[in-house]
């Protein structure tokens, strides 16, 4: 769309977790992840610090798994 040739695109995403709240041994310890690090590879022959800058920022602004990450989702749950 922006005229950007590229040949590999990829994002990483690590977490820490403190396993005693995912598995309820403690009920100080938070049970989802304490941070999340995202790590962008991308890759052109042609491809200027700008332009990885600016997929970049498009990524954040538009990625539906960036979005569930930052910002809370309401969740629903039920039984079929």
């Amino acid at each position: 769309m922006l005229g950007i040739e590229l040949d590999t695109v990829e994002t990483e995403f690590e977490g820490d977790i403190d396993m005693r709240g995912f598995l309820g041994l403690s009920d100080e310890v938070r049970n989802g992840y304490e941070e999340i690090r995202v790590q962008f590879k991308i890759e052109g022959e042609n491809l200027t610090d700008e332009e990885r800058d600016q997929l970049i920022e498009i990524a954040q602004a538009h990625s539906p798994v960036f979005d569930i990450v930052s910002n809370g989702v309401p969740v629903s749950v039920a039984v079929s």
